[in-house]
């Protein structure tokens, strides 16, 4: 069970926590070690916990590096409950399903920003650069309760890199890889005990592959070049204020139908935030964000403006966390959300925003651990909706524990189906609701001296699903998806071991079809040691078979690929890595007639004092 703090002075224990709670606005320690699971997260309860009760899983910068992954799609497929589809390759078109949910189920933040296309309601998260994460958090299941919309399926968080209580320290790496696949990376970070500081660019290309099967037979590169900034200043002991900024731009080259034709984008994704909390007493804490992040894309036919859609999000919130006692915070908050959209298509509404309240209570009492949230949305677009959190712990032993969750959550309906102007085959149907879902989950989690190990099971089910009926979209489907997750992190025989797997059912309620382009089993193992100066590793990922479409007409079979890695210490501050992704050069497809990487390699080199 977690350590009593019975006999702790409320004011003492109130600056401790309120103190995490000041540094988790701006710099969010990195947990490397998988043996364990408990490193303190902020996104599952949107506020510091050491014992998260949702189902959650935290990539830290350390692994990032040692499982040598350059793209975030695929990093974040190697984790519990997630699966990916993939249009071509690198920096194509790539969509996130978790738990069975829709690609726009999952909520996408970065640095507590939302960020997603308001006309897609997709976030491009193969434009983000792996090279500037500091760490991943990832929920599992509905948290509209504290966050609203988007998040039925769970929410991702990515919290960029930052600086340290230390002298200019700077860093690089680059790398070379097949189809002429380039990575390059360098940055600095320093501060002192009051203001801390990160700087990076970073560039990564490649000739690529043919993305497509019988459309125009070339390669189709892509490249992005990425500048990310953040910086935290404690003005007094009870003031902090920081500011943090990313912006990635991208040309992808893609096919379409076309058998002859050359399409390309131009992409910039881009995030810009300023932030402040205060510790108004001892136990009251209020933290202000204001911010901004922008999905632009503009698209070209054989060099042609064939396109351009722009979309902005601006956010402020307000969040006052006090803590009652030791062993209760309470959390109330205000949240304003407004999208905008800049097209060379005439939308019929080209704005909406969002206001909202939330309240949280996260407490522990004896050997029980507690979230409860409630939240209200007030949209301009599809009026009011009310969510809500509870999740529940038991310490049945000291190294046992059993989990409960309850959640509901939503989805708001994007610009293009609501506001698509008259078109030959689309129109907008400005009457949508949001889609609505309740979840139901129970678990149990275990640690030991050994290792770490969770064993999640769930139902989500979720209604008013929005389905294009030509020539429009509506609300006309019901999906009841039912899983069971594992997930284990131990070491034997020296070798460090992660390994997790997943079993669902995503069932259309109305037609008892499997939901289209997600696999119905899932299973990673990742192997990893140290041998002196060298680091020895290697990954299996299975996935089953999947439906491309939703009548369950176009089977996709299901694939395996095997990965490995080496990485050699020369000194204290230089490394040389190399990769191989899909050694054995397995063919398969995501999305139909739509080709994916065969073997891989890449070879860098790193400088890290």
């Amino acid at each position: 069970m977690k350590p009593s703090t019975k006999a702790m002075p409320l004011r003492v224990c109130a600056r401790l926590t309120l103190a995490a709670l000041a540094t988790s606005a701006f710099t969010v320690p990195a947990h490397a070690e998988h043996q364990s699971f408990d490193p303190i997260t902020v996104t599952a309860n949107r506020m510091p916990t050491d014992n998260a009760l949702a189902p959650h899983s935290v990539i830290s910068r350390a692994d990032i590096e040692r499982l040598q992954i350059h793209d975030l799609p695929t990093l974040l497929a190697r984790f519990p409950g997630i699966d990916m589809n993939n249009s071509g390759g690198l920096g194509k078109a790539s969509s996130i399903y978790m738990r069975g949910t829709n690609a726009g189920h999952v909520l996408v933040l970065v640095d507590g920003v939302k960020w997603h296309s308001a006309t897609s309601g997709t976030t491009s998260l193969q434009d983000f650069p792996v090279n500037q994460v500091e760490r991943i958090e990832i929920v599992r299941g509905p948290r509209s309760g504290l966050y609203g919309s988007e998040a039925i399926g769970g929410v991702i968080q990515i919290f960029t890199r930052q600086g340290r209580n230390q002298s200019p320290t700077p860093y690089a790496s680059v790398g070379f890889g097949k189809h002429n696949t380039k990575q390059a990376s360098g940055g600095v970070s320093g501060g002192n005990e009051s203001t801390r500081y990160h700087l990076n660019f970073s560039h990564l290309s490649t000739d690529g592959i043919d993305a497509r099967v019988n459309a125009n037979p070339d390669r189709d590169g892509y490249r992005n070049n990425s500048l990310s900034a953040r910086i935290s200043h404690d003005v007094t002991d009870r003031w902090s204020v920081g500011a943090n900024f990313l912006r990635a731009q991208s040309r992808n080259e893609y096919d379409s139908l076309s058998p002859t034709a050359d399409f390309y984008a131009d992409n910039v994704q881009q995030v810009l935030g300023v932030n402040t909390s205060v510790q108004l007493t001892d136990s009251w804490l209020m933290a202000l964000n204001l911010s901004e992040s922008r999905d632009e894309g503009e698209n070209f036919r054989d060099r042609q403006p064939d396109g351009t859609f722009n979309t902005r999000h601006r956010y402020a919130s307000l969040v006052n966390t006090f803590v009652l006692t030791p062993q209760h915070t309470l959390n109330i908050g205000l949240d304003y959300d407004h999208d905008r959209v800049v097209s060379s298509t005439d939308y019929q509404e080209d704005s909406r925003d969002n206001k909202a309240v939330f309240v949280s209570w996260q407490g522990h009492q004896d050997r029980h651990n507690w979230l409860l949230s409630v939240r209200h949305d007030d949209n301009q677009a599809f009026g009011e909706k009310t969510t809500g959190t509870a999740d529940w712990g038991y310490q049945l032993t000291q190294s046992l524990q059993i989990v409960a969750n309850v959640g509901t959550g939503f989805k708001a309906p994007t610009f293009n189906q609501l506001y698509w102007p008259d078109t030959p085959g689309f129109i907008g149907n400005p009457d949508l609701k949001p889609e609505k879902s309740k979840n139901y989950g129970i678990g149990l989690m275990g640690n030991a001296n050994w290792g770490s190990w969770r064993l999640h099971a769930y139902q989500n089910k979720v209604r008013d699903l929005l389905v294009y009926q030509f020539p429009t979209t509506e609300n006309v489907d019901e999906a009841k998806i039912t899983g069971l997750e594992f997930d284990l992190a131990t070491t034997l025989l020296d070798w460090q071991i992660q390994f997790n797997a997943s079993v669902l059912k995503p069932k259309d309620e109305t037609t008892g079809n499997i939901l289209p382009r997600r696999a119905q089993r899932m299973a990673n193992l990742h192997l990893d040691r140290q041998f002196g100066n060298w680091l020895l590793g290697g990954s299996w990922k299975v996935t089953g078979h999947r439906f491309d479409d939703a009548a369950n007409n176009t089977r996709l079979s299901g694939y395996e690929v095997v990965d490995f890695r080496l990485a050699y210490q020369i000194d204290s501050d230089w490394s040389v890595k190399l990769n191989a992704m899909n050694v054995f050069d397995r063919d398969y497809q995501t999305v139909n007639n739509f080709n994916s990487l065969g073997r891989t390699y890449m070879l860098s080199l790193h400088y890290q004092p």
